[in-house]
């Protein structure tokens, strides 16, 4: 009895209540307890109560008998697969579930399981032992027609009646073979409904667009497998992309449902790790949003300003009205809203042509995410050649495209091309061949292993019929070809491969991209996808809800961590985190990415710096002429200027003004304990050379001129002078070994601000004002003995060249110390001016106090004489023209020998004067008594006496067998203008006579005592200073000019 499906009851026989673990298995393994019968009368044997889930199974094959007949495709064959594909869109309400059919989701993929199939069937490889048939049923993208739609396949699995009869006492049977497997379907939510049905009939599903993460979890959809991966790795892709872009705050747009909500919540994890943000929620929309609601979207996306980049988890259909509805807002006015947004969007959108078609200028730049595609080898050409005569579903596309009407038109290769509508392979062609051929294969293999060399149609398997757990697992972990990975891995989930593409001007997808899960690894090209945005020139495309801070900042989060405040941190802290500053410790600094703290790199002074360069320069130029300096003492050493300057206390002056030069070389040298032992000697011993021979010159001349008391001053010889500048010297040396004894020299780091350490010697400023110290007393006392010497006869004229040179020292190191110490952060501009500073002073020695006496020794010889411009030599010279109009001779001959007319004695002449005593040379005389009174006539009472005494102390000698002096001793002990006037008065031959005063001779007499008149006051001057010339003028170490 033939009975047709679609009038059937439920006989239940229970005998007792199954366990939801045994209830899973109704009409399959309990076919005797629990019975579907189709009969003709619709009227039934027995029916009982079922236990809730067999309720609920029996409520829906009840329902069945109120199901109009379905629109179906159907290809015979001895096995037959069923066919799940979104043939039309979905309706706009709930009366019309259906909408218009879709040519690329639905018809291609349609034709392409029919492609598979004839392929199958024709080559005979995958499946030698059998044909393949298919049931093709359409979804309209709707979870619950297509859960009607299922139930057809439900009807074909049930068995023929196992004893169970009609009302007419018959046995029930049906028409058509029973499903073994299912493709499709095409939408996860889609086939999270279709997959809860089928599990309970252990039906296979297979799907080839289904990537809802949800249909991975097996305890709830066991029998469920599919070709693509699973939203969460193609979230994953997504998220990376974005993170490729630099990316960090974005949109995020859902559909309703498994396949938008949980691909979304993919993304919000794999965001999270990649530092991705949301603006905001998620925005879900659902079918039943009109245009309005979709306006609203995306003026409030706009709003926010920030966040450009849109990722999308939207199905096909809600894609195009959302792009319709951004189109009409630009033509309405909206131009902001007119290349604002950049869409990242999943599979969903893929490489789709329906999805942009006239909407190219709006999307392009648009990235989208797509499995592995390819292209399916003679598949266009299968597509051209079908005739849609038989296919119902064909058939209405075939009137859709509008070449129904014309009968000489019999294949949709005349049909595209009456219409000029180009054929493209839609991207999930590929995939829903594959799925085909991947059943066929598991198919061969399990005929293969229950059947052997019987033919199928023999075997028991045909009767039996295929189990549907075991077949699922032929499928799993098998590959088409050798050497190829496998299409569905163990868990039911296709292999992650991925292409990322991106939508040009003209509409074409081009592939930028590219990710396998084998190497986990993302292939990019991000920098020809940001040039496909079209931002300004040099303007980098960035969806950003905050910026990065500049250096030396941090960052207060606000709601998201991809949102915050810029908060500056001072340069000398260390950021460990995005949240805080923390200072680093003393000598550490942060290192160039701010995050950690580094020790500071000391520094010093370098050679290849102005800092180094400009004060050794200078030195180096001090050296040489101090050295010049030297040698023009040495060689014109016994001339009267060098004579007259005090020889050792001028070489001791030199070496410290050396030493000041030298220092230089050592203070900008890099701190060792060597430089750092060397800087502390010969910064206090330089200047203290240089000023304690200073000031025992000043000192001398002081007490020579500025007598206490009529006795000759003490230690005014030059060994005393020496010994004196010796132990004022020594008085630094000392308080220098002691200071290096209890303060050991070495080298230290310090900071002069956070940022910077300098590696220095180990002695602080109050170190340098100690070492110091000593030589700023001499230079005080330096300075007021040249003040009280200043007026000083004029032929001791070196007493206003030490005044000037101690003056220009007091005002270069008054100066020197606010440099010095306003300049503490700031090591180089120290040292430097320390340098300055000391060479400076030896300089402004060398300058003032010999630049003269070389001047005059080198450029002007002939001033290089002994001259008698004091007044005391005026004096004797008046006296000696005077008496060179007299001549004495002891041995009573009278003659007339005229003194020389030369008023200057070289120092030869004079000293052989004095001190020669070869035969045919006269011997100095005494002068007579009578000579002496007529001089002291012409004096004062008091310069007589004085005069007297002087000039009969050479009598006294003279005639002192005694104590048989020399001559010379004679002359050391008396000034050298009373030898003068013994020498003028007795050279030659001595005064034999000097007539009687007369009146004839008044005129005379009165002109000698106006002459002598003139020198009162000057002799009156200088009557106390004789005594001590007396004892230096004989000295020829100890002249004065």
């Amino acid at each position: 009895m033939i009975v047709d499906s679609r009038h059937f009851y439920i006989f239940h026989e229970i005998q007792e209540p199954p366990t939801f673990q045994n209830s899973r298995h109704l009409a399959s393994t309990q076919k005797s307890k629990n019975r579907v019968v189709a009969c003709p009368d619709m009227t039934c044997v027995s029916l009982h109560t079922p236990p809730p889930l067999q309720r609920y199974l029996a409520l829906l094959l009840a329902l069945l008998h109120t199901v109009c007949p379905v629109k179906q495709v159907t290809v015979p064959g001895q096995i037959v697969l069923g066919g799940l594909f979104p043939i039309h869109e979905a309706g706009r309400n709930a009366s019309h579930q259906c909408g218009k059919i879709k040519a690329d989701q639905g018809v291609q993929r349609m034709v392409a399981m029919l492609f598979a199939l004839e392929k199958v069937n024709r080559d005979r490889q995958l499946l030698p032992q059998a044909s393949l048939g298919a049931q093709i049923l359409d979804t309209c993208s709707v979870d619950s027609y297509a859960l009607e739609q299922t139930l057809e396949f439900i009807k074909s699995v049930m068995s023929n009646g196992d004893g169970v009869t009609c009302a007419d006492g018959s046995t029930g049977s049906y028409t058509r073979q029973p499903v073994v497997a299912v493709v499709g379907a095409a939408g996860s939510q889609v086939s999270v409904m279709v997959a809860s049905m089928l599990q309970l009939f252990k039906i296979p599903q297979v799907s080839y667009s289904s990537t809802g993460a949800e249909l991975s979890e097996k305890p709830r959809f066991a029998f469920f497998s599919r070709v693509v991966p699973p939203d969460n790795l193609q979230a994953q892709v997504m998220a990376r992309v974005i993170g490729a872009l630099e990316w960090t705050y974005v949109h995020a747009i859902a559909d309703t449902g498994s396949y938008g909500e949980r691909g979304m919540d993919s993304f919000r994890a794999a965001a999270a790790e990649n530092g991705i943000c949301i603006d905001g929620d998620v925005q879900k929309i659902s079918r039943r949003w009109t245009e309005k609601n979709f306006r609203d979207l995306l003026i409030r996306m706009h709003r926010t300003r920030k966040a450009r980049g849109v990722v999308m988890f939207v199905d096909e259909d809600n894609l195009k009205r959302l792009l319709k509805t951004l189109d009409v807002l630009v033509a309405e006015g909206h131009t902001e809203l007119d290349r604002h947004f950049w869409f990242v969007a999943s599979d969903s959108w893929g490489i789709k042509q329906s999805v942009v078609r006239g909407l190219e200028h709006r999307t392009y730049g648009a990235i989208t995410i797509a499995p592995m595609v390819r292209e399916e080898t003679g598949y266009l050409e299968y597509f051209r050649s079908l005739s849609p005569k038989g296919f119902v579903f064909l058939e209405e596309f075939f009137e859709y495209l509008g070449c129904s009407a014309t009968e000489e038109i019999k294949t949709f290769g005349d049909c595209f091309d009456m219409v000029n509508v180009t054929l493209k392979q839609e991207s999930y062609v590929p995939f829903v061949v594959d799925t085909v051929k991947i059943i066929a294969k598991a198919i061969s293999m399990y005929i293969q292993d229950d059947c052997g060399k019987t033919p199928f149609h023999k075997c028991n398997l045909a009767q039996s019929g295929f189990r549907g757990e075991r077949l699922q697992k032929y499928y799993r972990n098998m590959s088409l070809n050798k050497n190829e990975p496998a299409l569905i891995d163990a868990n039911g989930d296709g292999i992650g491969r991925y292409d990322v593409f991106q939508l040009d001007m003209n509409g074409v997808y081009q592939k930028v991209g590219k990710w396998r899960s084998t190497d986990d690894f993302l292939s990019v090209e991000v920098e020809k996808i940001r040039h496909a945005f079209k931002t300004a020139p040099g303007e980098k495309p960035m969806s950003l809800c905050s910026t990065d801070c500049p250096r030396g900042h941090y960052r207060a989060y606000q709601d998201q961590t991809c949102c915050w405040a810029c908060i500056p941190c001072d340069t000398s802290t260390s950021i460990h985190n995005e949240t805080s500053c923390e200072e680093c410790a003393i000598g550490m600094v942060p290192d160039r990415t701010l995050h950690f703290c580094v020790p500071i790199p000391p520094v010093s002074m370098q050679w290849d710096t102005t800092w180094s360069l400009i004060p050794a320069a200078f030195s180096t130029l001090g050296i040489a002429s101090t050295i010049f300096v030297v040698s023009v003492f040495l060689k014109f050493s016994n001339t009267p200027v060098i004579m007259a300057s005090g020889r050792e206390l001028c070489y001791c002056m030199m070496s410290g003004i050396g030493m000041c030069y030298v220092l230089t070389f050592f203070l900008v040298s890099q701190p060792t304990v060597i430089t750092c032992s060397l800087t502390r000697i010969l910064m206090g011993l330089s200047m203290s050379a240089i000023y304690a021979a200073i000031i025992t010159k000043t000192n001398r001349l002081a007490r020579v001129f500025k007598p206490d008391s009529a006795q000759r001053p003490r230690f005014i010889t030059p060994k005393a002078q020496v010994g004196i500048c010796m132990a004022i010297v020594s008085v630094q040396l000392i308080g220098t070994f002691v200071w290096l004894f209890f303060d050991p020299p070495g080298t230290m780091v310090v900071f002069p601000s956070r940022t910077e350490a300098v590696l220095t010697c180990k002695a602080t400023t109050s170190h340098l004002l100690i070492s110091l110290l000593y030589n700023i007393l001499l230079i005080v006392a330096c300075t007021v003995y040249a003040f009280k010497t200043r007026k000083i006869p004029e032929n001791f004229n070196e007493t206003r060249h030490i005044g000037f040179t101690m003056y220009s020292t007091c005002i270069l190191w008054l100066a020197f110390g606010p440099i010095y110490f306003a300049t503490q952060s700031d090591f180089r501009i120290q040292i430097t001016s320390l340098c300055m500073c000391i060479s400076l002073s030896g300089t402004v020695a060398l300058i003032c106090f010999f630049a003269p006496k070389v001047y005059i020794v080198l450029f002007q010889p002939y001033k290089n004489v002994r001259t008698r411009q004091s007044a005391v030599g005026r004096l004797v010279n008046q006296q000696m023209r005077f008496m060179s109009q007299l001549t004495y001779n002891p041995d009573g001959c009278n003659s007339y020998q005229p003194m020389s007319s030369n008023q200057s004695y070289k120092p030869s002449t004079e000293e052989s004067s004095h001190t020669s005593n070869a035969p045919g040379q006269p011997q100095t005389r005494a002068i007579p008594p009578h000579v002496i009174e007529q001089l002291a006539a012409s004096l004062p009472i008091s310069d007589k006496n004085d005069l007297v005494k002087k000039l009969s102390l050479q009598d006294k000698l003279l005639n002192n067998n005694n104590n048989n002096e020399s001559s010379e001793e004679i002359r050391r002990r008396r000034p050298s203008s009373v030898h003068t006037v013994g020498a003028a008065v007795a050279n030659g031959s001595s005064i034999a006579h000097i007539p009687p005063r007369s009146h004839t001779d008044e005129p005379k007499s009165s002109m000698i005592r106006q002459d002598t008149t003139k020198s009162r006051a000057s002799i009156a001057e200088s009557h106390q200073v004789d005594l001590i010339l007396e004892e230096i003028a004989a000295d020829t170490h100890s002249t004065f000019l």
